[in-house]
């Protein structure tokens, strides 16, 4: 199938669901996100923006808004095929589309499915929940450093409208 003007197609659980495209901003936070995945953990697997996954072999394929998968997992993947299972981070920049319900059940499909990290990005209060597999969630703010591999990633860097070099 084809996505429809303006919608991307996702399968949940079987069921065809229409999904808005990104608004601009939405993806200047995608992409500086994209190279700070890219930049911090250079050499140890692949990050992509609209990154399609099948969750589980059937009735799921879902997109991260920006996903990374370790070196070994990317190697494995066929080219004409989609990763099987979710990305090992997962990163969810939410809208006013997105609901808390949708969000919860995301990150409970992709813990099941692979996720070590799964990223809530808010881009109205500029804050960043990091939240890992199996221990507590924390909340980054304004000023604050990301741990990602052994670099760490600014918020700030998140949320300016700079093109990252």
């Amino acid at each position: 199938m084809e996505d429809p003007p303006g919608f991307r197609l996702e399968l949940h659980h079987g069921e065809v669901v229409q999904v808005t495209r990104p608004k601009y901003k939405h993806g200047i936070i995608q992409t500086q996100i994209y190279w700070l995945l890219r930049t911090n953990l250079k050499g140890q697997g692949r990050a992509m923006i609209e990154f399609a996954f099948r969750a589980t072999p059937d009735y799921e394929l879902r997109v991260a808004d920006v996903g990374w998968v370790s070196k070994a997992r990317d190697t494995r993947v066929k080219r004409d095929d989609y990763l099987l299972g979710s990305p090992d981070i997962v990163v969810e920049v939410l809208s006013p589309s997105n609901s808390i319900r949708e969000m919860v059940k995301k990150r409970a499909l992709c813990f099941d499915s692979g996720c070590q990290q799964f990223w809530l990005v808010d881009p109205v209060e500029c804050l960043v929940e990091v939240i890992p597999r199996n221990g507590t969630s924390r909340l980054y703010h304004s000023g604050e450093r990301i741990p990602v591999g052994t670099l760490t990633c600014a918020v700030d860097d998140i949320f300016s409208e700079e093109e990252l070099d």
